[in-house]
């Protein structure tokens, strides 16, 4: 994640911290721990900022340089996502066990995110983006 993004979209639209906590429906400390790169940024509230600024998800993640792309403003689905989570995997060849390796996870956990039973964590989906080189906004299904 990219700290000086998130502080710089803030700053672009004049808004406090306060303003884009109420905007996302957190609170204040959380977004600003978020803004100072001290937590990582759920995938809810980053879908949120990109959906309410109408920023390419993958820009804020420095997966692309291109601030502005055509996408769809949806909502989480960890269904759909597991869904392309498991596309993105099988386009590389990768095995549930060779991928969980790489993340240095288990396979047990891909199959629970590929399910949909549980979210995949923002980390672990753009580290996902890069092995299989998708755009987060494919694998949350906003293009």
């Amino acid at each position: 994640m990219n700290k000086d993004k998130l502080k710089s979209l803030r700053e672009e639209f004049e808004l406090t911290q306060k303003d884009i906590s109420l905007i996302l429906g957190c609170s204040r400390s959380a977004y600003s721990l978020w803004e100072i790169n001290k937590n990582t940024i759920p995938l809810y509230y980053l879908n949120k900022i990109a959906n309410y600024f109408d920023i390419n998800i993958d820009y804020l993640t420095d997966l692309s340089t291109y601030k502005k792309v055509d996408f769809k403003k949806n909502e989480i689905n960890p269904v759909e996502i597991g869904k392309r989570i498991k596309e993105a995997r099988m386009s590389i060849n990768y095995t549930q066990e060779k991928i969980a390796t790489k993340l240095n996870t288990t396979h047990s956990v891909i199959s629970s995110y590929e399910n949909g039973k549980v979210m995949v964590p923002t980390l672990f989906l753009i580290e996902i983006a890069k092995i299989t080189n998708k755009s987060l906004n494919w694998l949350l299904n906003k293009i």
